[in-house]
């Protein structure tokens, strides 16, 4: 007899789909667990056998697509023959085409961190992924510095406001405040960010 195929994978997925729709419709605060119970078509069982609350689903949706892209750029820089410069494009071909799929899902991270935002368990989320952003950028960075790509007196805020950028440009998409295109607000960044590292 072969084994049972484990479906918790796919479950999560289906419950995710779920909470995003609804929660793009009623915002994070209205939504309750009985409207992503109908959205899934799972019973109220099943979903509280995966996430006990709505905050619980809120955080594993949002650490699950976090991991996936931290995963997927840390893969995308690993290769040790690439220079500095080519991992930073690298990094902002990939934040182009990435990021622009999460503008919709910003808009209820923010809302869903604004009515938490005393909650240990948010902050806890936000800082380690933060931590691990902003060492992978700080990585291209030195190393740039190290080779002469990059100037050699950035400050050590640097990674971390490479990285705001991004986040400011889908925040302001994601609330209606950009007027330009997604491909002109990702060129104006990636002008700044070549032009004060001294990469061009």
């Amino acid at each position: 007899m072969s084994p049972k195929p484990d479906v918790s994978i796919e479950r999560r997925s289906q419950i995710f789909q779920a909470a995003l729709a609804c929660f793009s419709r009623r915002g994070y605060h209205l939504t309750t667990m009985d409207d992503i119970v109908l959205e899934s078509g799972l019973s109220k069982g099943a979903l509280y056998w995966y996430f006990e609350s709505k905050k619980s689903l809120f955080l594993g949706m949002f650490q699950e697509m976090m991991d996936q892209m931290s995963q997927t750029w840390a893969a995308l820089i690993r290769d040790q023959g690439r220079t500095a410069t080519e991992k930073l494009l690298d990094s902002m071909a990939f934040f182009r085409s990435e990021l622009e799929e999460m503008v919709p899902f910003f808009g209820i991270m923010m809302e869903g961190w604004t009515l938490t935002r005393h909650d240990q368990d948010v902050e806890i989320l936000l800082r380690e992924m933060y931590a691990g952003y902003q060492a992978t950028m700080d990585q291209i960075i030195k190393e740039g510095q190290a080779n002469g790509e990059f100037a050699a007196d950035l400050p050590e805020a640097t990674p971390l406001v490479v990285l705001a950028l991004y986040d400011g440009v889908v925040l302001a998409l994601a609330t209606g405040l950009g007027t330009p295109g997604w491909s002109e607000m990702m060129d104006a960044v990636e002008t700044l960010v070549l032009k004060g590292l001294k990469a061009i």
